[in-house]
């Protein structure tokens, strides 16, 4: 994500971006994050990037872990490359995919903390 706060985990304030005047300001960066949060809403992806978080894997392995065909998974990881989400090495004649930064893995613990969290009664 390209533009203001980028980079600022420590002291990071989401409040300064929660007002109109920022918003219209940097209508390309929140275009940007929306590109990014819905690279979340595919349940094949959000699969793709559960099974990176654990260790690099290739095409194959994913495939066959997901069960689906690999070019299925292959297009989906063109996609995932194509928003900085994973990277790729070569290991031989193999292609491994892995998580681009720590931040796909938090994004990830914190949508699973918000959506297990159990109702209190």
């Amino acid at each position: 994500m390209v533009g203001e706060g980028a980079g600022m985990e420590n002291e990071f304030d989401l409040g300064r971006f929660a007002c109109k005047e920022w918003i219209e300001k940097n209508h390309e960066t929140v275009k940007e994050l929306s590109k990014f949060f819905s690279v979340f809403s595919n349940p094949t992806r959000l699969s793709i990037l559960l099974l990176l978080t654990k260790r690099d894997m290739c095409v194959g392995r994913i495939a066959a872990a997901l069960g689906m065909d690999q070019s299925t998974i292959s297009a989906q990881l063109r996609i995932l490359r194509h928003l900085n989400l994973v990277k790729t090495k070569r290991h031989g004649k193999y292609i491994r995919y892995a998580l681009d930064n720590k931040h796909v893995k938090n994004v990830l613990k914190e949508g699973f903390k918000h959506v297990m969290k159990k109702p209190h009664i």
